[in-house]
């Protein structure tokens, strides 16, 4: 089954990775896109993986989770998201090439966006405006979580028994590492 069959204009504007597309926008998105269907347990996107896709979750749930030691397939696991449609994930690794930082699983059987991202910079080669505005939106969804990030660790500085704890080494080794090169 194509895209095409499943997927029209009208169904991409339900989904922010799309907005403010034009028709021909829509229709140069559907022809680098493909369908891809996963069965429940499912891994998708494995951390410390390497792929350049990015995913748009049409149906089903998956779970994002973060193995604390890289190396140990057992493990602990951190559940860091569940996403629901029409959440995209992979945007880090599509933009920057760099190992996937956690593991995409699904968790019922769910039907995917896949946008290879070789496909996508040959849309950028020929200027074409769709890559662009497609950018911009995950740009505004990177914010978005960077800001949830911002108000989590704020949170956690102040839940602190004393508020001055937030200037032991600890925390101050965690916002360079978070703020690199950032002049706060």
């Amino acid at each position: 089954m194509s895209v095409t069959d499943v997927l029209n204009s009208d169904s991409l504007r339900a989904i922010p990775l799309f907005q403010g597309f034009n028709t021909t926008d829509y229709s140069q998105m559907l022809d680098v896109m493909e369908l891809v269907p996963f069965e429940p347990d499912r891994l998708i996107l494995q951390q410390g993986g390497t792929s350049r896709d990015l995913w748009v979750l049409l149906e089903g749930t998956c779970e994002v989770s973060r193995r604390l030691e890289l190396d140990k397939a057992d493990s602990k696991r951190v559940v860091l998201a569940m996403l629901e449609p029409p959440s995209h994930f992979g945007d880090m690794s599509f933009f920057s090439p760099s190992p996937h930082s956690a593991d995409v699983k699904a968790v019922t059987a769910v039907r995917l966006l896949r946008i290879k991202h070789t496909d996508y910079r040959d849309l950028i080669d020929e200027g074409v405006q769709a890559a662009y505005k497609m950018a911009y939106n995950v740009t505004e969804s990177l914010v978005r979580r960077l800001r949830r990030m911002d108000d989590w660790v704020t949170e956690l500085a102040v839940s602190t028994p004393a508020h001055e704890q937030a200037h032991r080494p600890e925390w101050q080794n965690f916002r360079e590492k978070l703020f690199d090169r950032w002049n706060l």
